[in-house]
C-alpha cells in the first residue's frame, strides 16, 4: 500500500481563532437594538431573540423572530438573526437568502455582511468570504472582528503581507485577543521573528484573564518551527493554569515535534481525559499511531473525532484515508462521499472517493470519479495510475496501458505504474516487454514483492533458472505467505533437479493454499497489491 498519513494539516495557528472569530460575530455582533430604539414590542423580541441566540435557545428565538417577521417582513435585524440561526443549523441556502434579504434592506448592515462572510467560510468559499468582509471593511474600516476575520482569511492562503494590513488597520488601543495569535502569524510568516517574539509580554499579561490565549500563541510558535519557546511559554503556563485540554495538546504538539513521541503520546491522552470530544488530540493522537502502523486504533480515534465533528472535511479526509489503509474500503468511500458533498469543487475529496471507490471494486465509479479529478489535476501521476487500475478492472486494456504509460510520463520514479504495465505486457504473450518493465519496478523498489514474483515466473518461463532463483527468492523473503511464490518456486526446483526443495516449496504451497490466504497468482493481485491511496500535498 501507498498510503501517507497526513498531519492534521494545522496551518499558522488560525483555526482556533478562526471558530473564536465565528461565533463573535454570530452572536456578540447580533443588532441587539440600543435602550433608545427598544420602544414598540418588535424591538423588545428582536433583543430577546437576540438574547435567547447568545443562550444557544435556537427554537425559542425563532419563534420570537416570527412573530416579528408575521407582523413586519422587512424587519432586517430580525432577518439578520434568522440567518444567523440558520447558519448555526448548517441550512446554507436558507441562511443566504435571509442575509441578502436582511442587506438589501439595511445596506450598512454590518452584523448581516459578517454572517454572510462566515456563510462562505462553513462552505469553504474563500473567494466569496473575502468578498463579503470587504464590504463589511467598507462600512467599518476600523472594526476589530471585520479584521480579524479578514487577516485569518487571508493568513489560510499565506498572503502575510494583505493580513498584516488588515490587523493594522485596528487601533492599537482597541485590538482583541484573538488579533495577538494573528499578528504573530503574519509576523513570522515576513520572517519579523523579533515583532513576533515582542508580542509574547503583551499576551503574558493578557494571560491572566484569558488563559488559552498563551496556547494560542504557543501554537503559533509550534507552527513556524520555534519548538523551544513555544515549549517554555506552554512549560510556564502549565504552572500557572488549570490543567485544560487545549494547553496538553498544544503541549503533546510541542514534544513530538522535538522527537518526544511518548511523551506526546501522553500529553494528547490527557487532553482526551480533559476533553473525550477534542477533535485536535483525536487527530494528533491517531497521527502517532499511525506512523506506529496502528491503523485500527488509529481509526478508532478518527471515528469518534468524527462522532465529534462529523461535517469536519479535515477529520473526513483523514477517516477516508485511514480506513483504505485499514483495509475498510466501504467506510473510506462513505467518508469521502460525504466530503464531496460538503467540498465539491475539492479536487482532494474527488481523488480520495475515486481510489475508496476503486479499492471497493466499484470499477465503474472510480473511473468516472477520477477522470473528474485528472481533468482537474491532469498531471497528476498517482491519479493516472489509479485510473488506470480502474480501467484494468473494467477490461478496457488500452485505456489502462494509456494511463500507465501517461503516470510514467508525469512520474517516472514511481515503481508502481511499471508493474502495473508489465501485467498488460504479460498477458499479452510479450514477455520481453513485461521483464523490461519489471526490471525498471525493482530497480525503483526492491521491496515490491509482487514485482519480484512475477519477474522470476517470466525468467523461468525462458528457462533463465539463474535470475528465476534469485527473484522468487527475494519475493518469498519479502512475502512470506504468498502461495503462487511457493508454487513457482517449487517448479523451479523441480526443473533444476533439486527434488528435497521443490517438494517443501509445494507443501507449503498447499499448506498456504488450505488456509485460505489468496494473495496468490500474480494475474489476481492488480488492482488490490498497491492501490494508491494517498495523494501528495
Amino acid at each position: 500500500m501507498m498510503v501517507v498519513f497526513k498531519s492534521s494539516g494545522r496551518k499558522f495557528g488560525i483555526r482556533s481563532t478562526c471558530f473564536a472569530l465565528l461565533t463573535l460575530a454570530l452572536f456578540a455582533m447580533s443588532p441587539i437594538p440600543s435602550a433608545s430604539q427598544v420602544g414598540d414590542e418588535d424591538s423588545q423580541q428582536v433583543v430577546q431573540a437576540a438574547t435567547l441566540i447568545q443562550s444557544a435557545k435556537l427554537d425559542e428565538a425563532e419563534g420570537l423572530l416570527w412573530q416579528v417577521l408575521t407582523s413586519h417582513p422587512e424587519n432586517a435585524e430580525a432577518l439578520n438573526l434568522l440567518g444567523s440561526i440558520r447558519l448555526q443549523q448548517k441550512r446554507y441556502a436558507e441562511s443566504e437568502t435571509l442575509l441578502r434579504r436582511a442587506i438589501s434592506l439595511a445596506p450598512g448592515s454590518l452584523p448581516a455582511y459578517i454572517n454572510l462572510a462566515h456563510l462562505f467560510q462553513a462552505q469553504g468559499e474563500d473567494d466569496k468570504e473575502v468578498a463579503e468582509l470587504l464590504e463589511a471593511e467598507r462600512i467599518a474600516p476600523n472594526n476589530s472582528e471585520v479584521n480579524c476575520s479578514l487577516a485569518a482569511v487571508y493568513l489560510k492562503e499565506k498572503d502575510f503581507h494583505l493580513a498584516l494590513g488588515a490587523l493594522e488597520r485596528i487601533p492599537r488601543a482597541h485590538r482583541p485577543d484573538a488579533a495577538l495569535p494573528l499578528l504573530a502569524t503574519s509576523y513570522l510568516g515576513l520572517d519579523r521573528v523579533a515583532d513576533a517574539r515582542a508580542l509574547e509580554p503583551v499576551v503574558a499579561a493578557r494571560a491572566t484573564k484569558n488563559p488559552g490565549l498563551q496556547v494560542e500563541f504557543a501554537e503559533v510558535l509550534l507552527d513556524f518551527d520555534l519548538t523551544n519557546e513555544a515549549l517554555s511559554i506552554l512549560e510556564t503556563a502549565q504552572k500557572q493554569q488549570k490543567p485544560s485540554a487545549e494547553l496538553f495538546f498544544a503541549l503533546g504538539r510541542a514534544r513530538e515535534r522535538k522527537g518526544e513521541l511518548a511523551l506526546a503520546q501522553k500529553d494528547f491522552r490527557r487532553a482526551l481525559e480533559l476533553n473525550p470530544n477534542s477533535v485536535n488530540a483525536l487527530q494528533e493522537l491517531a497521527h502517532l499511531l499511525a506512523d506506529q502502523g496502528q491503523w485500527e486504533k488509529s481509526l478508532e480515534l478518527l471515528r469518534r473525532a468524527r462522532t465529534s465533528d462529523p461535517e469536519s472535511p479535515e477529520v473526513l479526509r483523514k477517516f477516508a484515508a485511514t480506513s483504505l489503509h485499514a483495509g475498510h474500503a466501504s467506510d473510506a468511500a462513505d467518508a469521502a462521499q460525504q466530503l464531496v458533498k460538503l467540498r465539491p469543487n475539492e479536487p482532494e475529496a474527488l481523488y480520495l472517493l475515486g481510489v475508496a471507490q476503486l479499492q471497493n471494486g466499484d470499477w465503474e465509479s472510480s473511473r468516472a470519479t477520477l477522470e473528474s479529478y485528472t481533468k482537474l489535476r491532469p498531471q497528476d501521476a498517482l491519479a493516472l495510475l489509479a485510473l488506470g487500475m480502474a480501467d484494468t478492472g473494467l477490461h478496457n486494456v488500452s485505456s489502462a496501458r494509456e494511463n500507465f504509460e501517461q503516470s510514467i510520463k508525469v512520474d517516472p520514479n514511481q515503481a508502481e505504474p511499471y508493474y502495473q504495465l508489465a501485467l498488460i505486457l504479460r498477458d499479452q504473450g510479450d514477455n520481453s516487454a513485461a521483464i523490461a518493465q519489471l526490471e525498471k519496478a525493482i530497480s525503483l523498489d526492491k521491496q515490491k514483492a509482487p514485482a519480484q514474483a512475477v519477474l522470476g515466473t517470466l525468467y523461468l518461463l525462458q528457462q533463465d533458472y539463474v535470475k528465476a532463483q534469485e527473484h522468487l527468492t527475494r519475493a518469498a523473503l519479502l512475502s512470506p505467505d504468498t502461495p503462487d511464490t511457493h508454487y513457482q518456486l517449487g517448479l523451479l526446483y523441480a526443473r533444476l533437479n533439486q527434488h528435497d526443495r521443490a517438494q517443501r516449496e509445494m507443501e507449503q504451497f498447499r499448506k498456504l493454499k488450505d488456509k485460505g490466504q489468496s494473495g496468490a497468482t500474480p494475474s489476481a493481485d492488480r488492482p488490490a497489491t498497491s492501490t494508491p491511496t494517498s495523494h501528495p500535498s
